[in-house]
């Protein structure tokens, strides 16, 4: 889980880094473009492809040095993320997959670790898979130990008890089928 989780945050990294780079290229762009072309610019922010696209129309653009440079980043960004992205589900499928072994599920379930969504570049359902993160497993987990040590002293409690109530039983049904033992001060009869 903490492998997944600082996975996902990596991810989150280079998508803020991406839309940083995607803004300083609109930035620049606008100075070579009218106020349409910048709204489509605007549109295609999330798709390099299409950036480079629109760009073509615009050779002063394309020419510009500070352009090519952050187009360059946000490619190899592109490729990062893309990685990144498949680092992310391979681990999310280990987890998934031993999460859902037997008998882990059922102590899985009991701590509440839940199954993890693949990543999906919908940034409503990142922003949701995000916030999944935000729980402390140790917390969980704390709580489970403590209230499986409590299970465990109670249990324990429970076993001394019936096994000094049987100690006690047995004593009584060994002293009461011992035969009386004569007094010291009566005279005995030898002759018995």
């Amino acid at each position: 889980m903490q492998n997944i989780r600082e996975m996902f945050s990596n991810l989150q990294a280079g998508l803020k880094k991406r839309q940083q780079l995607s803004g300083q290229i609109i930035e620049i762009a606008s100075g070579y473009m009218a106020h349409e072309q910048l709204t489509q610019l605007k549109v295609a922010q999330n798709n390099t492809g299409q950036m480079q696209m629109v760009a073509q129309a615009f050779p002063q653009l394309k020419a510009d040095a500070t352009y090519q440079k952050l187009m360059q980043q946000l490619e190899t960004l592109e490729n990062d993320i893309l990685a990144r992205r498949e680092n992310y589900n391979n681990r999310v499928n280990a987890y998934n997959s031993y999460r859902n072994s037997f008998p882990v599920v059922l102590v899985a379930q009991k701590l509440s670790f839940s199954i993890i969504q693949y990543f999906d570049t919908d940034d409503e359902k990142f922003d949701l898979q995000a916030q999944s993160f935000s729980r402390d497993d140790t917390q969980a987990l704390q709580q489970f130990i403590d209230g499986s040590a409590k299970a465990v002293g109670d249990m324990t409690s429970q076993a001394v008890k019936h096994i000094n109530q049987g100690v006690s039983q047995l004593k009584d049904k060994l002293d009461s089928a011992k035969p009386e033992q004569p007094n010291g001060d009566e005279p005995q009869d030898k002759e018995k």
